[in-house]
């Protein structure tokens, strides 16, 4: 081996000796002439993506490593993990910024019954406090029950649920509220499956609610110009008054995001937690968790209505339907996501009206984003949208969206041209079965680039 080797050396050295000096020059010059051109400037988006996910990739390795969710988490309950108290910090909101407290208990009073209680104090722009009392597994696990208290007060100008329009000159309404609701639900499935196989939910539903509207930053003079819609005088019914507001209503939903078909082998161990890999065995099928945050397949289909009552001349009908769809593009995991829904409130005799409080609104995290919060608001509203998300991490994810939307009080003003845009982009946080956080930038005739978050996510 060692006489080859030094005869290739040999046999190198002759071959290149062989050949002038200027003809080896003119040799690695010709070899260069295949490289292509470096532009530094074109490396800048991916430097900054880079960037922008390495740091945060690597603090999800240490994060998983180290168990840090889990070693925080346990500052704060007990050694059971059924009791809970943690602080509480509110970034934007109906209040404004604040800080407060949230506690949670899992078997209240040992009776399998489920607490949650928070509470948010936000200086003198506001206060939130929220209360939760639910059982998920009354007779067998297929009917649950579950009872709400909402209460908010605020002063706060930047508040959406108490004005419609968008120029900072003029100062929002005051507004106090409670609202107080218990629903009673059938599932077709039990409790144990309602993650891991498609499901049809019946809910009934009924609410109490008041409604302070005397209290007032100042008022401007009418109309109130928005972006693209005014808001006239007439559109702020039940403006100075207390109102209390009684209301009975369904819901009916189908549910299949994510669903695919039991299997009767195992493809991963049981253990192996990760978003779409969670399994759970009935009898002698194991059913595939549904990751319904990010969805590759199926969808949703849901239908509302409520009637409301109550004093001042209020009764109004309310409905609301939605549908959701799924669809795996190209390869796995890029998902095209499509949305529609459609709500609509009429008023129920021709002296009765509905507070301007209770008409759907548009813009927001979560409709019609790239308008802030409320920027539309009518007796109807319709909203389409589209999304491509792909991932980057195994718990983050990255979209595209396309939003679609207009308010209207007739069915017969609802027109193609009549529909205001909005496009954008995100990333979603999630762990293995819940929605952390989301982060988007979002683009509309109104604003250049409007920057929000959300920690709940409806589609």
């Amino acid at each position: 081996m060692r006489r080859f080797t030094l005869f290739c050396c040999c046999l190198s050295l002759v071959v290149l000796g062989a050949f002038p000096a200027a003809a080896q020059e003119r040799m690695a010059a010709d070899s260069l002439a295949y490289e292509s051109k470096h532009y530094p400037a074109l490396q800048v988006p991916q430097l900054l993506w880079n960037g922008l996910v390495y740091p945060l990739g690597q603090f999800t390795i240490y994060s998983e490593h180290t168990r840090l969710p889990q070693r925080v988490n346990n500052w704060f309950t007990n050694e059971a993990q059924t009791f809970g108290l943690f602080p509480q910090v509110q970034l934007g909101g109906e209040t404004g910024s604040g800080g407060g407290l949230r506690t949670f208990h899992t078997e209240l009073f040992g009776t399998g019954v489920q607490a949650e209680a928070l509470y948010v104090y936000a200086g003198g722009r506001g206060q939130v406090g929220q209360a939760l009392l639910s059982d998920e597994e009354v007779a067998g696990g297929k009917l649950y029950w579950l009872s709400q208290f909402e209460w908010l007060k605020t002063r706060n100008q930047s508040a959406t649920i108490n004005g419609g329009w968008r120029e900072t000159n003029i100062r929002r309404l005051a507004l106090e509220q409670l609202d107080i609701r218990f629903s009673l639900g059938l599932r077709l499935h039990d409790y144990a499956l309602d993650k891991f196989v498609d499901n049809t939910v019946i809910e009934a539903r009924a609410s109490f609610g008041r409604r302070d509207l005397t209290q007032r930053f100042g008022i401007a003079n009418w109309p109130f110009p928005t972006s693209g819609y005014t808001l006239e005088a007439d559109r702020l019914l039940g403006l100075g008054t207390e109102i209390s507001l009684f209301s009975v209503g369904a819901l009916l939903a189908y549910d299949d995001r994510d669903s695919s078909e039991p299997t009767t082998e195992l493809s991963h161990p049981l253990n192996y937690v990760l978003p779409g890999r969670i399994l759970h065995k009935e009898g002698d099928l194991y059913h595939h968790f549904r990751d319904i945050y990010y969805p590759e397949r199926g969808g949703l289909v849901q239908v509302e209505a409520d009637f409301v009552s109550g004093d001042k001349d209020v009764r109004f009908l309310r409905v609301g339907a939605e549908a959701q769809r799924f669809f795996t593009l190209f390869w796995r995991h890029r998902i095209l996501a499509l949305r529609a829904r459609l709500d609509k409130v009429s008023a129920v005799g021709s002296e009765s009206f509905v507070p301007y409080t209770e008409l759907p609104t548009l813009g927001g995290s979560q409709r019609l984003r790239g308008f802030r919060r409320g920027d539309f608001r009518g007796e109807g509203a319709l909203l389409l949208s589209a999304e491509y998300r792909w991932p980057i991490w195994d718990t983050w994810s990255a979209y595209l969206f396309w939003d679609e939307g207009q308010v209207f009080d007739k069915f017969g003003e609802v027109e193609a041209g009549e529909l205001h845009s909005s496009w954008g982009g995100g990333i979603n946080i999630r762990t293995a079965e819940a929605y952390l956080i989301g982060l988007r930038v979002g683009h509309s005739s109104a604003e250049n680039a409007l920057i929000g978050f959300t920690l709940e996510q409806e589609f």
